[in-house]
């Protein structure tokens, strides 16, 4: 969905203009008001498809602005967010409100945001507005109704949900970090499978924590061997002759435990190498804006989850997965192409002198010369494409390098 028209009511200038960033990117339009007052008056004059609306104005109370929003009969099936900081009670204020559909808690992710605003909207076009939800806990999105498929979407290239799983549904309408919190939070067990394209990751719990992932279909910078060299565990050459041998003994068993039972790789390294991949994968499924997720619980997780057991903590992964979501839409308004080529700028180096870069930029800073594409960078170095592309924008913002401008024929 897209162009709908989005009022936000909210008296701080930061968090309108963080939720303007957020839906205009999203391909909304958005009107924004300070008080309760100019809310009224903007919701009259623009006619909006949904309002977002801070609990707490300086001028009336948000549960005020509801009620004369709902007293304009041609305003009064418009569909309304209600955002409020964690603690305030406002559930009760509320309850009557025919046109208040859900409530978001402050601070929220760009992500969350535009999970509840297109649910929302979706469910706008098929029924009237309807009482507000009674979310669990203190989740950002009423999961519960999200999961059980009442945001249905007709479109016949969707496969359907799958009824087997304790859990399933779109994740285009609540994120992966939404469920991931809510499975931790709920100490399950279990495997949440996502779909994206053609790439499918599982996620193995153990009572709420990551015990392991694993994916098909992703990129190479995923696989294990990376980050055994990355993490100086093993030299590159040692794992090119070990996945040779690999191969021509015919050994079906896993890289981890075929390099650990002939004595090349320890099993406290293997498990360091797990630990980040897993992390490395979680990372990857928060930037998924589309695709299916089901989630099975079972008392005993699949040995391969059981023998890594990496306990790692759900909350720790998010904050930081997040962090670097936020941080690569940063760093793609530089290098949003990984066909791009830059080119040293030779004179700045040698005035700020190539001793004072970090290694892994004095790596990237080496292998930059005018033909290597960020992804041959990316195939070269072994960094990974998150770690190669902060690279290359902080080599940018610092103008130690350039991007490549191809001659134009006159």
């Amino acid at each position: 969905m897209s162009g709908e028209t989005i009022l936000v009511v909210d008296d701080s200038p930061t968090i309108c203009k963080l939720v303007e960033l957020s839906l205009t990117k999203a391909g909304y339009r958005v009107e924004t008001a300070r008080n309760g007052e100019s809310g009224v008056e903007a919701a009259q004059a623009h006619r909006p498809d949904l309002i977002l609306l801070d609990f707490l104005l300086p001028d009336m109370k948000g549960d005020d602005v509801c009620r004369a929003i709902s007293g304009n009969v041609s305003l009064a099936s418009v569909p309304v967010i209600v955002m409020s900081a964690k603690g305030e009670e406002i559930s009760e204020c509320f309850a009557v409100m025919p046109n208040v559909v859900n409530i978001i808690s402050k601070p929220f992710s760009p992500d969350a945001l535009l999970a509840v605003v297109n649910h929302t909207l979706e469910k706008a076009e098929q029924e009237p507005a309807s009482p507000l939800a009674k979310a669990e806990s203190d989740n950002h999105i009423d999961l519960t109704t999200l999961m059980t498929g009442e945001a249905k979407d007709e479109s016949p290239a969707r496969p359907a949900v799958d009824t087997t799983a304790a859990l399933a549904g779109d994740l285009a309408v609540v994120s992966i970090a939404d469920v991931l919190m809510l499975l931790q939070d709920r100490g399950y067990t279990g495997t949440v499978n996502l779909m994206h394209g053609r790439a499918q990751m599982d996620i193995y719990l153990g009572q709420g924590r990551v015990e392991f992932a694993g994916a098909h279909g992703v990129a190479e910078e995923f696989l294990l061997g990376r980050f055994l060299v990355s993490g100086g565990h093993l030299s590159q050459d040692a794992l090119a002759q070990a996945l040779e041998e690999r191969k021509r003994d015919g050994s079906g068993e896993l890289l981890g435990a075929y390099l650990c039972g002939r004595g090349l790789l320890l099993p406290a390294d293997l498990r360091k190498a797990m630990a980040k991949q897993t992390a490395a994968l979680v990372f990857e499924s928060l930037r998924w804006g589309g695709g299916r997720f089901t989630f099975r619980p079972t008392s005993e997780l699949p040995a391969v989850a059981r023998e890594a057991s990496l306990s790692l903590a759900v909350d720790g992964l998010i904050l930081e997965g997040l962090r670097r979501v936020e941080e690569w839409r940063v760093i793609e308004q530089e290098i949003g192409d990984f066909d791009m080529t830059f080119v040293r700028n030779e004179d700045k180096l040698a005035a700020s002198g190539r001793g004072q870069l970090l290694r892994e930029e004095a790596t990237i800073a080496e292998l930059v010369n005018g033909r290597n594409t960020v992804r041959d960078l990316i195939q070269i170095s072994k960094m990974g494409s998150y770690n190669v592309t902060q690279v290359l924008f902080r080599l940018l913002r610092s103008k130690l390098i350039r991007r490549r401008v191809a001659p134009v024929v006159v």
